[in-house]
């Protein structure tokens, strides 16, 4: 049975494992996107924070998404940082499981909404123009491409936050809510 929840400090390097096999297989097709494998430094801190969360399958990691209500301020105006967004990175799955990334998508864009946003974003490096047409397929708006030489992302994505399941969602099992951040923070 597949289950989405919070990623602890347990899962950090099964979480980096889903990352790194998800990078080699987009620079086998030569896709110029992520590290070989990240440092754990780019996610234990969302671990931490309860913005971490992972898709189980059994006692297996097969997906990640980091989901926070925090946005890059190199990419974000301040007046869209100040508007009901949650921002989704880092949604990844292992090779084999095809179609779980739309499903961990849409579970974002319901837990955001549970959370009171409006909106789901996302940024995406600039040359992967194949990711990028996948986000308009799953129904997210190109917002505008920012071009900063210390930062390979920065194409914006945005779709509306929506408190449903998916047929996505519930053909790849991924339909348990969580707790809100709120509750979540209350239950610690």
């Amino acid at each position: 049975m597949r289950r989405i929840e919070r990623a602890d400090a347990a899962d950090l390097q099964s979480f980096l494992d889903v990352l790194a096999d998800a990078s080699s297989r987009l620079h086998r097709r030569g896709i110029d996107q992520w590290p070989v494998r990240f440092d754990a430094s780019k996610v234990l801190p969302d671990i931490k924070a309860g913005h971490a969360f992972v898709v189980r399958d059994g006692g297996n990691i097969i997906a990640t998404a980091i989901l926070t209500p925090h946005g890059d301020r190199d990419f974000w105006t301040h007046a869209e940082l100040a508007q009901p967004a949650f921002y989704v990175a880092k949604v990844a799955t292992l090779g084999g499981h095809t179609g779980i990334g739309a499903a961990v998508l849409d579970w974002c864009g319901r837990q955001a909404a549970r959370e009171g946003a409006d909106l789901l974003r996302l940024d995406a490096w600039r040359t992967n123009t194949r990711l990028h047409h996948y986000y308009v397929s799953q129904g997210f708006s190109h917002v505008r491409t920012v071009t900063l030489a210390h930062r390979n992302s920065g194409a914006l994505f945005e779709r509306p936050a929506k408190d449903i399941t998916t047929d996505a969602m519930h053909q790849h099992q991924v339909t348990n809510d969580l707790p809100t951040e709120q509750e979540h923070t209350s239950l610690r």
